[in-house]
This record gives C-alpha cells, sequence and structure tokens, in this order.
C-alpha cells in the first residue's frame, strides 16, 4: 500500500508531463494584416519569427515570405507613382498611354508578388505545425493484458 501511494503522485505527474505539447499557430487575416495566435492568445510578427527558427523548413517559408511582401510592397509604391504621373499628365493633357501600362503593371506585379507572400506564409505556418506533432518521441498508454493493468511506453 505504500508503495502504491509513493507510485501514484509520480505516474500521474509523468502522464501530464507527455501530455504537454507545443501549441500550434493560427493566423486570421485581418483588413490590415494578420493576427496570430497560440490558443487563444494573441502574439506578435516577432514571436511568430522566433517560433519559426525552431523550424528550419518553417524559416525558409517565413523568410521567402517576407522577400516576396518586400517585393509587393516596392511594386505597389511604383504603382502610387505611376497613378500620380497619370492624374498630372491627366491635368496637363498629355498623353496618358504610359501611366497607364506602368499603373496596370504594377499593380498585377504587386498583387502576385502578395498573394505569393500569403502563400509561402501558410505554407511556413503549416510546417511549423507539422513540425509540433514529431517532436513526442514517446507517450504512456495504459495497457491490459493476462498478467493486469499498467502503463506502457509507446514509441
Amino acid at each position: 500500500m505504500k508503495l502504491l501511494r509513493s507510485f501514484l503522485p509520480l505516474l500521474f505527474v509523468c502522464a501530464f508531463i507527455t501530455n504537454v505539447n507545443a501549441q500550434e499557430i493560427t493566423a486570421f487575416p485581418t483588413m490590415f494584416g494578420e493576427h496570430f495566435y497560440q490558443d487563444k492568445e494573441k502574439i506578435g510578427w516577432k514571436q511568430v519569427e522566433s517560433l519559426m527558427e525552431t523550424n528550419p523548413a518553417a524559416l525558409e517559408h517565413w523568410k521567402k515570405s517576407k522577400k516576396q511582401f518586400m517585393g509587393a510592397f516596392v511594386a505597389q509604391t511604383a504603382n502610387l507613382g505611376f497613378g500620380i504621373w497619370f492624374l498630372v499628365n491627366e491635368n496637363n493633357d498629355k498623353s496618358t498611354t504610359a501611366p497607364i501600362i506602368g499603373f496596370a503593371g504594377t499593380a498585377v506585379a504587386g498583387s502576385i508578388f502578395y498573394f505569393l507572400s500569403s502563400k509561402s506564409k501558410k505554407n511556413a505556418i503549416l510546417e511549423y505545425n507539422d513540425g509540433l506533432d514529431k517532436k513526442t518521441t514517446f507517450r504512456l498508454m495504459p495497457t491490459s493484458n493476462e498478467n493486469g493493468i499498467g502503463l506502457a511506453l509507446k514509441f
């Protein structure tokens, strides 16, 4: 009986420790970007990036997403310039063909880069979440056989 009293709390602690897993990241798109959550707790970009650094494959997708987003930002900035050029030429009764072509081209390029960035970000989060399942090397499973009831380590 004394052995059972000392073994039961140890068993409970071991069972609790083996069931503790890292938490997945969830992203929700909003009007001003995306919000990231780990369970119900909102986390920022820096925290997400530090979590991505724990998984090399996810980090590669994350870095690619950041580069593509920078390309989208540059294209949209050029788009703004072409829009201003169009308005100036329109007010001065000059040809607006070149500004229209530039405006359309940078709008398409910026949109493509933005959607590629979103896809890479999604892949980074999925890769990170998939990597969480592989970290557990063993778990305790209740078993029963002809010898009685007990716990077995399952690898």
